[in-house]
């Protein structure tokens, strides 16, 4: 009886050692199977986060791309606009430099015989008005007579401004003027340059 007792205790643990074996195996199996699950979602989840990145790194490279010609562009139009400034200054200067004594007086004389109202004050800056107020009323004595008078004008720095004593018209070619209507001539041939 004893060694039947033995054998019964012998086939129950080899029964519970293989019942542990089973659900020990089954475990693992079942831990395996999580493992591999979980690693196939980090797998996924680091392709997807990659991919992300990838399409963040792009959008950022085409905006930074898109931002930088922007800037190119802009940088472009304003030393465009700086260097036709400078020529606007340098042709302002120069018809400056020009408009006064012997050229203010031919100007003036083209300007009367192209029809010029008579009856009109003649703006002329203050330097040329002291320089040449004899010689501009002797010379245009005929106009004087009908009502042209010569002022000295602080707003013309060179050239002059022939305006009607009602005030209904007038003819600027003062250099500031002048510059200011040849200047879109010159535009083309900046832009040929630019």
């Amino acid at each position: 009886m004893e060694q039947q007792i033995q054998d019964l205790i012998a086939s129950i643990r080899k029964d519970g050692i293989e019942e542990a074996t089973r659900e020990s195996e089954k475990i693992i199996a079942e831990a395996k199977s999580r493992a591999d699950a979980i690693v196939k979602k980090a797998e996924a989840d680091r392709d997807r986060m990659l991919e992300d990145a990838g399409k963040q790194i792009s959008l950022e490279r085409s905006s930074s791309e898109a931002a930088l010609k922007q800037a190119g562009r802009d940088v472009a139009l304003s030393l465009k606009k700086s260097i036709e400034n400078e020529f606007n200054s340098i042709l302002r200067l120069s018809l400056g430099e020009k408009l006064h004594g012997d050229v203010l007086v031919r100007m003036l004389e083209a300007a009367i015989r192209g029809g010029a109202s008579t009856d009109a004050d003649v703006e002329i800056p203050e330097t040329d008005c002291r320089e040449l107020a004899a010689e501009l009323s002797k010379k245009f004595a005929k106009e004087v007579k009908d009502g042209m008078t010569f002022k000295p004008s602080s707003s013309v720095s060179s050239g002059f401004r022939i305006v009607e004593k009602d005030g209904s018209a007038y003819v600027d070619l003062s250099a500031d003027e002048c510059a200011s209507l040849l200047f879109p001539y010159l535009s083309s041939a900046l832009k040929e340059i630019l």
